[in-house]
């Protein structure tokens, strides 16, 4: 089962176009979460989607059903068997969407110190003006 399983994590990780899941943090497992949600209509536990990718520690067959689902697949047993002859499942290629973009936290801090600085000016030249 260890070879199928690290199969569908690669499969996953191919369709989502994200950096290396060795890097992902919390965030991204919560964000596979919400997008495997919004494509089965099934939810699963992030801490459990976490221990699948970090430890390969696998929750239940029904937590397989629903990743493999969210590849286009019947199933679990569907996965192995289409896979055990290498057989791959196209996929919907606008299915899925990029990670949403984030702010580096040093641009938020030197936006913070430029709006800081930017008050301050403003205010001085109010009070000059009266």
């Amino acid at each position: 089962m260890d070879q199928q399983t690290q199969e569908l994590k690669r499969q996953i990780e191919r369709i989502l176009h994200w950096e290396p899941s060795s890097h992902w943090r919390l965030r991204d497992f919560v964000h596979l979460r919400d997008l495997v949600f919004s494509q089965t209509n099934q939810e699963l536990n992030v801490d459990d989607l976490q221990a699948f990718w970090q430890v390969s520690e696998i929750p239940s067959i029904a937590f397989l059903d629903t990743l493999t689902h969210f590849i286009e697949y019947e199933g679990w047993g569907d996965f192995c068997h289409r896979n055990q002859v290498s057989e791959m499942v196209p996929v919907r290629p606008d299915a899925f969407h990029a990670r949403s973009w984030e702010i580096p936290t040093r641009w938020i801090i030197i936006i913070c110190w430029l709006s800081a600085i930017a008050s301050i000016v403003v205010s001085i030249l109010l009070i000059r003006h009266r």
